[in-house]
C-alpha cells in the first residue's frame, strides 16, 4: 500500500523536517507502506535536491504527479480524495495523531 504526500506539506513554514523524516520512517518500516511525494512535473528535480539536503530521502520511494492516479493513503492539505488524512503542516505536534490515523487506515 501506499501513502501519498502532498508536496505542499513538505515545504510548508510550519513543517519539520525531523518529523517528516519520523514519519516517513515509520510509515515504511512499521507500516510497510510505500511513500510517495505528490508533486508537479517540473517541480520534481527541485523537491528531489531540496529534500536530499534535508536528509529526507532515505524513506521516500518515488514522486508522482497529480495526473499519476496511486491508491493508497493521502496526507493531504483537503479531501480531494478518499482515505485521506487532512494535516496543515508535518511536525512534532500532530506527528502522533498522523500516525494513529495511518494505523487506522492500515
Amino acid at each position: 500500500m501506499n501513502l501519498i504526500i502532498n508536496s505542499l506539506l513538505i515545504d510548508s513554514p510550519k513543517s519539520d523536517s525531523l518529523a517528516i523524516r519520523y514519519l516517513t520512517s515509520f510509515s515504511k518500516c512499521d507500516l510497510n507502506l510505500h511513500n510517495l511525494i505528490e508533486v508537479e512535473q517540473e517541480l520534481k528535480d527541485p523537491y528531489y535536491k531540496y529534500m536530499k539536503e534535508l536528509g529526507l530521502m532515505d524513506y521516500v520511494d518515488c514522486y508522482i504527479t497529480p495526473e499519476e492516479y496511486e491508491s493508497g493513503i493521502r496526507l493531504d492539505i483537503d479531501f480531494n480524495y478518499t482515505n485521506t488524512i487532512k494535516a496543515n503542516c508535518i511536525s512534532f505536534g500532530n506527528t502522533q495523531v498522523l500516525i494513529n490515523q495511518l494505523r487506522i487506515f492500515t
